[in-house]
């Protein structure tokens, strides 16, 4: 139990700075583009391979200012989000 408590504790305590690391301000704007990238992955576990793949989801949003920013989405929000549609109310329906 108190291994189990130890081990919670100093994950935590390792994660916690992690937690500043994403962006402090949310991306608004205009959608200028979307992109899909389709990634995959082999892992060799002693004689047995395992392949996973996944796609991620892609905006490229033009902010007030001018500059385009990239957000990662969900496949849903994707969906929804057209071009010249403003982000991220296009995510909302």
């Amino acid at each position: 139990m108190k291994r189990t408590l130890a081990v919670l504790l100093t994950v935590a305590a390792l994660t916690a700075p992690l937690a500043g690391c994403s962006k402090s301000k949310p991306v608004t704007g205009t959608v200028v583009s979307k992109d899909t990238d389709h990634e995959c992955k082999t892992k060799k576990k002693g004689k047995k391979r395992t392949r996973s793949c996944h796609t991620e989801y892609e905006l490229t949003v033009r902010t007030k200012a001018g500059k385009e920013e990239e957000v990662d989405v969900s496949s849903g929000a994707y969906s929804l989000c057209a071009e010249g549609l403003n982000y991220p109310k296009c995510t909302k329906h």
